[in-house]
């Protein structure tokens, strides 16, 4: 719908994944050696639980007006062009099914099962680092479909001078996008690595 303690401790946090990396480190730190805060990592659990049922409503919702444009449009592509959106949903779709199958873990998560509340932490952070994993490397993925779909348009297309420009810009938005996209996955990524070396220390003391 993503540590290094000391560095935690001296920079702000920028954003709400990283508040709650510097709380799972702060918890971390603060666990007498065979006593664990079962209170703060519930807590942790339940937002991560909230985040995760909105990323699986987003991205369910958001396959959605790709289907209808392509729909409505379909008859203005070329065979060529169909044949790229067809094989593009076909991948897209089981890429969907499974970032929502590595949601489940929190998302379906049950205030009930207090033991096992930092178990289901750490998976879904670990299904998190995966699921940055395919946001990151979907990223260049997009900008190779949209060079193909402009190459395709140029052989195939009737193109003026006004047009080609139009689509260059488009192309050239679509890429700085992506780029930022990546970054930021990479981030998460990261982040999420940091948070489930944190919480797998903390399992080890259970």
């Amino acid at each position: 719908m993503h540590n290094s303690d000391k560095e935690n401790q001296t920079n702000p946090p920028v954003s709400v994944d990283d508040e709650q990396n510097d709380a799972l480190s702060a918890l971390w730190q603060a666990q007498p050696v065979t006593t664990i805060n079962l209170e703060e990592v519930k807590a942790s659990l339940r937002s991560e639980r909230t985040k995760q049922r909105w990323y699986m409503l987003v991205d369910s919702l958001a396959f959605i007006p790709a289907v209808y444009v392509l729909v409505i449009t379909w008859e203005e592509f070329t065979f060529v062009a169909q044949a790229m959106f067809i094989f593009m949903l076909i991948t897209a779709l089981p890429l969907l099914v499974y970032q929502l199958w590595l949601r489940r873990v929190a998302a379906f998560s049950k205030d009930t099962q207090t033991a096992d509340h930092l178990m289901q932490l750490t998976k879904q952070i670990k299904n998190n680092v995966k699921i940055a994993v395919i946001t990151k490397h979907s990223t260049w993925t997009a900008v190779l479909f949209g060079c193909g779909f402009l190459l395709e348009r140029y052989f195939y297309g009737e193109l003026t001078p006004e047009k080609i420009v139009k689509m260059v810009i488009v192309m050239t938005s679509i890429s700085i996008v992506m780029l930022v996209w990546y970054v930021w996955a990479s981030k998460r990524q990261k982040c999420f690595e940091r948070q489930l070396e944190t919480l797998e220390k903390m399992m080890q003391q259970r």
